[in-house]
């Protein structure tokens, strides 16, 4: 599957390993996934260096989630609930960078009751081998708030390079610091031989 060959509109994406498995956001979702943000919304808010995740801020109700997955505002962005068995744990995005298909940026957040189980490394593993293998892109990239280090460690643990610091504007445009890592094909395809 290539990024031209997306899944139908309401075919639902997945990888898995064993129990453990990325699936693509659908509306039936919703529930879970609104039921791991309100667990904890102040753990998704946390401040790396002046910035936050905005993901507690935007989804207030069930509602809000199932419209985001409906009618997202960036439909190339591929969306993904972090399962362990029936549970979800987390979600894991692929953005597009470019128009052509070579590059994309990876985003991940981990429910608070989930952390300490290794599992956005694992979900990084499954989300590298779909872009790479079944998505055909030819680069990775992540940028992670500068004092995130428990995603630092997990992205450098998945090979994934770093590059220096790039600058990212907020809401209000004031820019903040975040480490920029980034994952080739040809690095990941060594790696595998």
């Amino acid at each position: 599957m290539t990024t031209q060959e997306l899944p139908p509109q309401g075919e639902r994406m997945e990888i898995e390993r064993g129990e453990f498995s990325l699936k693509q956001f659908v509306s039936d979702d919703a529930p879970a996934i609104f039921a791991l943000i309100e667990y904890d919304r102040t753990h998704l808010s946390q401040d790396h260096n002046g910035d936050s995740d905005d993901t507690a801020e935007k989804y207030q109700t069930v509602d809000d989630v199932k419209e985001s997955i409906m009618h997202p505002k960036d439909p190339r962005k591929l969306r993904f609930g972090i399962w362990d068995g029936a549970t979800v744990v987390g979600s894991n995005n692929l953005t597009p960078l470019d128009k052509e298909g070579r590059a994309v940026e990876s985003g991940s957040w981990i429910g608070k009751e989930h952390t300490g189980n290794n599992y956005a490394a694992r979900a990084r593993e499954l989300l590298i081998e779909l872009a790479f293998e079944r998505l055909g892109y030819k680069l990775i990239v992540s940028e992670i708030a500068v004092g995130n280090e428990a995603s630092r460690k997990s992205v450098e643990k998945s090979g994934y390079a770093y590059k220096g610091i790039v600058q990212k504007p907020d809401k209000q445009r004031v820019l903040h610091d975040y480490w920029h890592y980034e994952l080739s094909r040809e690095d990941f395809e060594s790696r595998q031989s």
